[in-house]
C-alpha cells in the first residue's frame, strides 16, 4: 500500500493524520512538524488510538523533511501562525511562504517525486508557488481550494431543500477566500436545473448573492467560536488522497496552476492527480466574479515573488 506524508502536526494536520488511519487508506504515515515533540505527541498517540481501532497503518514521527521523500503523497498543512495573531491573510502569506520555500526545496533536493496536497493558506498562492518551486508537473500538484467551500454550499442547499447532499451537483469557484462565487448556472439536483428545482419546491427565487455570503463566513464564524476548523477541512484533504490512491475518477473542485495563477474548478482526481479539468460555461455575472477573483490571486502571487 502507499505511504502518506503530512508536514504540519497542527489541528488540520492532526485532523488528516486522524482520518488517514481511522480509514486505513494507507500503509506508512509519517508525521512531521518543526516543533517535533508534537509529532512525536501525535505519533504516540495515534497509535494509541490505532490499536483500538485494528488499524494496520504504521505511524512514524519523523525528525526530518528528507524522510517524507520516499511518499506517495505529501500534505502541507503548515501553518506559521494562527489568524487570530494576524492582522490579515496578505501577513498569514508573507509569513507562511519563507517556510514554503524551505520545505520544498528541501523535498526537492531529496528527489520527491509524489504528490502534493496543499491545504495551507492562503491557499491558491501556496500551490501555485509549491508547483513553481517544486518544479513537478502541474497535475501532482493542487490545493484544497473550494472543496470544502463546495460542500459548505450544498449543506446549505440541502437544509432548503429538504434533501441529500449527495443529490447536488454545485460548486464554488475561484479563490479560497471571499471572491468565491457559487456557478449555480451550472448546479443541478438530481438531474435538473438547480436554481428552477428551488424555485419549484420553494416557490421563491434562491438568493444567490445571501447564499455565497453564508458559505464564505461559515469558515469564519466557527473559527471565531473555536479557534481553528479542522474536521471539515481534514477530512477534505484525505478524500482528495484518496481519490488518488483509489484512482476514483472522482469530479473534485480543487485550486489547480493554470500558466501564472492558481484557482478553483472542478477537476476529475485519480491515479496520475489532476486527471482533467472541466471549465464550465459561465453566465454574464459569474464571469465578472471569476476574472475578480482570479485578479485577487494574482495580486496575492505578485505581492511575494520577491522572496521565491
Amino acid at each position: 500500500m502507499a505511504k502518506i506524508g503530512i508536514v504540519g502536526l497542527g489541528y488540520v494536520g492532526a485532523a488528516s493524520a486522524y482520518s488517514i488511519v481511522t480509514q486505513g487508506i494507507c500503509s506508512e504515515l509519517y508525521l512531521y512538524d518543526i516543533k517535533q515533540d508534537l509529532a512525536l505527541a501525535h505519533a504516540r498517540d495515534l497509535e494509541d488510538m490505532s490499536a483500538i481501532h485494528f488499524s494496520y497503518t504504521k505511524i512514524f514521527h519523523v525528525p526530518n523533511l528528507e524522510n517524507l521523500a520516499s511518499c506517495d503523497i505529501i500534505i502541507l498543512a503548515f501553518r506559521k501562525e494562527s489568524l487570530k495573531e494576524l492582522p490579515s491573510r496578505l501577513v498569514e502569506l508573507q509569513n507562511n511562504i519563507l517556510e514554503l520555500k524551505d520545505i520544498v526545496l528541501t523535498l526537492k533536493n531529496a528527489n520527491f517525486k509524489g504528490k502534493y496536497i496543499v491545504a495551507t493558506n492562503p491557499n491558491d498562492t501556496i500551490t501555485y508557488y509549491t508547483q513553481v518551486l517544486s518544479q513537478l508537473p502541474k497535475n501532482h500538484v493542487f490545493g484544497s481550494g473550494t472543496n470544502l467551500d463546495s460542500s459548505r454550499l450544498k449543506k446549505f442547499l440541502a437544509k432548503d431543500l429538504n434533501i441529500n447532499s449527495k443529490d447536488i451537483f454545485a460548486c464554488m469557484i475561484g479563490e479560497h477566500g471571499d471572491s468565491q462565487f457559487a456557478a449555480l448556472s451550472n448546479a443541478s439536483v438530481l438531474g435538473q436545473n438547480l436554481l428552477d428545482f428551488y424555485k419549484q419546491k420553494l416557490g421563491k427565487d434562491l438568493d444567490i448573492q445571501e447564499l455565497e455570503k453564508a458559505v464564505i463566513s461559515e469558515g469564519y464564524f466557527i473559527y471565531e467560536r473555536k479557534g481553528r476548523t479542522e474536521f471539515g477541512i481534514g477530512t477534505s484533504c484525505v478524500n482528495l488522497a484518496k481519490a488518488i490512491l483509489e484512482d476514483r475518477k472522482s469530479l473534485h473542485p480543487v485550486s489547480v496552476v493554470f500558466g501564472d495563477i492558481a484557482f478553483s474548478m472542478p477537476a476529475i482526481i485519480g491515479k496520475d492527480g489532476i486527471e482533467k479539468v472541466f471549465e464550465l460555461k459561465f453566465n454574464e455575472k459569474e464571469k465578472i466574479k471569476l476574472e475578480n477573483s482570479k485578479q485577487q490571486i494574482k495580486n496575492a502571487i505578485q505581492s511575494v515573488k520577491d522572496k521565491i
